[in-house]
């Protein structure tokens, strides 16, 4: 591990013609506000302009160009600085600093010289003002490493990443640190350093996260009044409570050099709360540690052959508490979730995943030269994901996924390059990427009860079970929302070769949609936080999502219901996500209250004020072209699979309308209500069940911690037995609209090149459809 310039020198740093580095005389004004009295206190002005800094790793040079230091309004005058030196009478030296507004920048960072491509420019403004201490023990014995205390406040804070001209900025930074008793030490575990921080405690605010293009340029113009005026995704705040130690080393996974990472981390508290005009997204009560293991950093070969900055690490481990998640005005909440995670290497179908990701200059090739393309590989070994209401709790079990492909990230402005279609904001592109994943289904209560089904429940938000994918686009955030702040998301997605399960058991075995091509397109959607919660509205969005087959059982080779083809085209559609699920519920009955619940034959349930509610509206709009319309298509009798070879059942120019037959704005309608909750669970058969517990067809499960397998079945519950139901996952459901038409029905022949209209169209109108799913174990 070396620092190395160009040539002949270990480091070499190239100033500018104008730049503030070189030694100067000392004058007697100067020298005036030194005072050795009490300590020493020191005035300086300083500024800083380097050509080039080069760090070498087995002969590959990652370089940092341009780089200045000055300050923050005008980068080119020098940032002021002060600092009082003092010995405490205990013997520690106490170190106070007040650093003006300052900007530290770099222009680019390249690999191996490389002329064309960048990684793009990089700037920190800051002001800090606060106290280092390090203590006498430290000092008299170095071998043994050194203490220290530090508390520190930063004001006039910003980020900012530009690639091309453009940025987005973290703005508004603030932040107040203490970190008492850090240790500096030599490692334990070989030639490096160790780095304990028992204690890190502090608060942060980001005032705003901003795009700026072109002109706006921040890093260029400094003007806080305009910077403020850019649209903003929103503003974040936080505070924290943890602690953690590090041991680095030297050593890389290629070659010699490179650096070793190893480290443990805990998070004691802490909670994060989200802010777009004035309504919140907060996650409260957070607690949780991980680990990172044998963490490598080099500079190395990519896949391609490309030189890159690579990341690699042998396992990170680890598991994270929310306590609450809160959203809208209300303060109310979805109840609380808690993940458990073990990313490391997994060997699936004969290939070895590992998690690695080589990081390499330039981006999408028609953005420009500046950006970063990662070519990456993850293994999520295994996870699980609990999720908590009202002291109710499901855990989504044996969550894995693994795969592979290039990520491109990118600031780009709106408008057309070499062909291709940009948009305001951060670009996240996709190259060949081929992964899946997989849950292997739900456990009630807690991770000792048996695995079950119930993951298809969420197919209504369009989480799949398990889904493999090759997936090539690409999806830009930009800055702001429907109204003021928020998100904006374009994106281009095709996903080609893909199977997803509809519904599947823990050996791969279900209802399977295989051979999927998936074309989605999404314009100015906008996501935002309402007073109600979180709304994403898309401006315009329309898919084409071709299923080659729809199997049940194997996804390779069982049998086949044939082809369906799936066309959608929607223009302000809708979704809503509320804190609090379905309340008060009649199941299997009608009625407002327990007793007309109960008198009309029904399951009385208080599900509480936790859940997730999502307000679902899509308007079906009418078709502009042969690719922007609905349309649903089935194909069977094909010659050896072969699509469109068969016979067709075409639905097309599938529309909603308000009734009037020219407003289109209540569109189809879904409102879907999950709860986690006690219900009711009936035995199918006489007998034993699967584990031999004995009972009738009809009798109730009910739990009991003092029987052998903790349940027993009951022929006539009582209040106290129905107190001790089994938890499920519950799913409210209520679909509505007040018209859907179809313009007209086809039959089509593989030789016909036109299908015959066999229905020339038929509405349905002012439907209302209620429904409740709970998914319980089945014994």
């Amino acid at each position: 591990m070396k620092f190395f310039a160009r040539g002949w020198v270990v480091l070499t740093m190239l100033v500018s013609a104008n730049g503030y580095a070189e030694l100067q005389q000392l004058d007697d004004n100067y020298l005036s506000s030194i005072d050795g009295q009490s300590g020493l206190s020191v005035d300086m002005d300083i500024g800083m302009s380097i050509g080039e800094v080069a760090y070498f790793d087995d002969g590959n040079s990652l370089q940092l160009q341009g780089i200045k230091l000055g300050d923050a309004a005008n980068i080119n005058n020098r940032a002021h600085m002060e600092f009082d030196i003092d010995i405490e009478s205990d013997g520690g030296l106490l170190i106070g600093y007040d650093i003006q507004p300052t900007r530290f920048y770099i222009s680019d960072i390249k690999l191996d010289d490389n002329v064309v491509n960048g990684f793009g420019g990089f700037g920190w403004d800051f002001a800090i003002k606060g106290t280092t201490k390090l203590h006498s023990n430290g000092l008299a014995n170095p071998s043994e490493g050194v203490v220290f205390d530090t508390s520190y406040s930063l004001t006039d804070g910003r980020f900012i990443y530009q690639t091309n001209g453009n940025e987005i900025f973290f703005d508004d930074i603030s932040m107040s640190v203490e970190a008492p008793g850090v240790i500096w030490e030599p490692s334990s575990t070989g030639p490096g350093i160790s780095f304990r921080v028992p204690s890190y405690k502090g608060t942060f605010n980001i005032g705003g996260i901003r795009f700026a293009s072109g002109a706006d340029s921040t890093i260029v113009n400094y003007d806080k009044t305009a910077a403020s005026s850019l649209p903003s995704f929103g503003s974040l705040r936080g505070d924290f409570d943890m602690s953690a130690n590090y041991e680095i080393q030297g050593g890389g996974r290629f070659g010699v050099s490179g650096i070793r990472i190893d480290s443990q981390h805990t998070i004691n508290s802490m909670n994060l709360i989200y802010s777009d005009d004035g309504n919140e997204l907060a996650f409260k009560d957070i607690s949780g540690w991980y680990n990172v293991d044998d963490m490598r950093i080099d500079v190395a070969n990519d896949s391609y052959g490309d030189k890159a900055l690579a990341v690699t690490v042998s396992q990170i481990t680890g598991a994270f508490d929310i306590g609450r998640i809160e959203a809208g005005a209300a303060g109310k909440s979805f109840g609380s979730v808690g993940i458990d995670f073990d990313f490391s290497d997994q060997v699936v179908d004969g290939v070895t995943y590992s998690n690695r990701y080589f990081v390499k200059a330039g981006g999408n090739a028609a953005a420009g030269r500046q950006g970063m393309t990662i070519d990456t590989m993850w293994s999520l070994a295994d996870a699980n994901v609990s999720y908590t209401d009202n002291g109710n709790t499901v855990i989504f079990s044996g969550l894995s996924s693994h795969g592979h492909g290039t990520v491109t990230v990118d600031v780009t402005s709106a408008g057309f390059q070499g062909g291709e279609e940009f948009f305001d904001g951060l670009r996240i592109g996709f190259e060949d990427f081929r992964g899946s994943y997989k849950i292997d289904g739900l456990k009630v209560g807690d991770d000792s009860k048996p695995l079950q089904g119930g993951t298809e429940l969420l197919l209504a938000l369009g989480v799949y079970p398990a889904y493999d994918f090759n997936l090539n686009g690409q999806v830009t955030l930009g800055a702001g929302g429907r109204s003021g702040e928020g998100i904006t998301i374009n994106s281009d997605i095709v996903i080609s070769e893909g199977n997803a399960a509809l519904m599947i058991d823990e050996n791969g075995k279900g209802l399977w949609v295989t051979g999927l091509n998936y074309d989605i397109h999404l314009r100015d959607m906008t996501v935002d936080m309402t007073a109600e919660g979180i709304e994403i509205v898309k401006g315009e969005s329309w898919s084409t999502m071709d299923i080659s087959d729809l199997r049940i059982g194997d996804k390779t080779s069982s049998g086949s219901f044939g082809r369906f083809v799936l066309q959608q085209y929607e223009t302000g559609s809708s979704m809503v996500i509320k804190p609090g699920g379905a309340g008060d519920v009649c199941v299997g009955g009608t009625g407002s209250s327990s007793g007309a619940c109960s008198s009309s034959g029904g399951v009385w349930e208080q599900r509480g004020d936790e859940g997730i509610t999502v307000n679902l509206k899509q308007i079906f709009a009418e078709a502009v072209d042969d690719v922007k319309r609905n349309r649903f298509m089935w194909e069977t009798n094909r010659v050896n699979g072969t699509n469109d070879t068969g016979m067709q059942l075409i639905f097309d120019n599938i529309t909603t309308n308000d009734g009037d037959g020219v407003n289109n704005t209540y569109g189809f309608r879904n409102d879907i209500s999950i709860d986690v909750y006690q219900t009711k669970v009936v035995k199918k058969t006489n007998g034993a069940d699967s584990r031999g517990v004995v009972g009738n067809k009809g009798d109730e499960k009910i739990l009991d911690g003092s029987q052998p397998e903790g349940y027993r079945y009951v022929s006539s519950p009582t209040a106290a037995d129905m107190a001790n139901r089994p938890v499920g996952f519950a799913v409210q459901a209520h679909t509505h609209f007040k018209e859907l038409s179809i313009d007209n029905v086809q039959f089509k022949h593989a030789n016909l090149q036109e299908g015959a209209v066999g229905i020339h169209g038929f509405s349905l109108q002012n439907v209302s459809i209620n429904s409740n799913l709970t998914a319980t174990p089945i014994d």
